[in-house]
């Protein structure tokens, strides 16, 4: 994950923008932009994807993108996990290829309950299927009570919140576009 620093310093850096400039532009300030420019901490995915829509980028840029093969297995048990930092309540297992030009990510996410809510803010849609356990997405003004096997799809524009209302960890399958990774 060293490499969304020293990739996002190249990309604000080629576009002629401070670090003010960018974090105004973002939504965030000089010093948590400093501090993932030099690996002091690991953004969210939504945060990397806010920061590839201000900067004109694709997300897939901050991630070295896998061999163009024309078809991508991911076996059950596959190591493509990702813990955004040590602390993170979410894990990610990653599904889908990470191609040069993808038009949609994959992912299934693990997410411990945690008595606050989980901020996110991205541009583009999700779609989300309940594998286990129970959550909480409040979008705007409605919040939306989830148990396995419902659906929920969404422009995630605008900022949305989750909580895990099971006493167990949820499991969410995760299509979302444009591509994250």
């Amino acid at each position: 994950m060293k490499n969304v620093g020293r990739q996002l310093r190249r990309l604000r850096q080629a576009r002629g923008l401070t670090l003010s400039e960018l974090a105004s532009r973002a939504g965030c300030s000089d010093g948590y932009l400093s501090s993932v420019e030099t690996g002091a901490i690991t953004p969210t995915l939504s945060s990397i994807s806010t920061l590839a829509a201000v900067l004109g980028a694709d997300v897939s840029s901050f991630f070295r993108p896998s061999p163009e093969d024309a078809v991508h297995v991911h076996r059950a048990g596959s190591a493509h996990r990702l813990r955004i930092s040590p602390t993170a309540s979410q894990t990610y297992t990653i599904l889908s290829a990470r191609r040069l030009e993808p038009s949609f990510t994959g992912l299934v996410e693990d997410l411990v309950p945690t008595p606050d809510d989980t901020s996110y803010r991205y541009f583009g849609e999700r779609f989300l299927v309940m594998l286990e356990g129970m959550m909480a997405v409040r979008i705007g003004a409605e919040e939306h009570h989830l148990v396995p096997f419902d659906t929920l799809h969404y422009s995630s524009h605008p900022t949305h919140l989750v909580r895990v209302t099971s006493e167990q960890p949820a499991r969410i399958l995760w299509v979302v576009t444009p591509a994250l990774i």
